[in-house]
């Protein structure tokens, strides 16, 4: 089981068994991670065939473990239990040039109060550290909240537009 800690997150990578509850059965999913139930699941900009995406890669690369989706754990404090807060994902292994695109969402309400950052710098730290050269982070270009908090965390606004309205930003190792 792979396990990161941030100062306010924990991330657990999905393993197979884990993506594949996660996309099929989200009671048995939570009973796994051992956290009280959302009823708001997945969190944007995650949805249904995105979970089964997760599942149907990690079937293909039992290895991928850290690659294909994160739960992110809220860490409050020792008085409450950790709490299912979101999903962040590398999307895949690096390319052939060491770029891969990053995706992070969190149930409303814990927007805003930091968790983001944490599991940005916490996932970036972990992508370097296995042979990332690049992250990728597509977003939508009226999303100020969002660019603000990617620009606190280095990345840069590239100014291509693969897709009308989606912004991409970068961060580089090392940078």
């Amino acid at each position: 089981m792979l396990f990161l800690k941030g100062q306010r997150v924990a991330l657990l990578a999905f393993d197979r068994e884990l993506a594949e509850l996660q996309a099929g059965s989200r009671s048995a999913f939570f009973n796994a991670i051992a956290v009280t139930p959302e009823p708001i699941w997945p969190p944007a900009p995650f949805e249904e065939p995105a979970l089964e995406w997760a599942a149907k890669n990690l079937a293909h690369d039992p290895e991928g473990e850290g690659w294909y989706g994160w739960a992110i754990l809220a860490n409050e404090g020792e008085r409450a239990p950790p709490r299912l807060i979101g999903i962040a994902a590398l999307i895949g292994r690096p390319d052939d040039v060491g770029d891969v695109e990053m995706a992070f969402g969190l149930l409303p309400d814990f927007r805003g109060r930091g968790f983001a950052s944490d599991t940005v710098r916490t996932l970036a730290a972990w992508a370097f550290a296995n042979g990332v050269r690049r992250l990728i982070v597509h977003l939508d270009a009226e999303d100020q909240s969002t660019a603000q908090l990617l620009t606190r965390s280095g990345f840069t606004d590239t100014g291509e537009f693969e897709y009308p309205g989606v912004a991409r930003w970068a961060l580089s190792a090392g940078a």
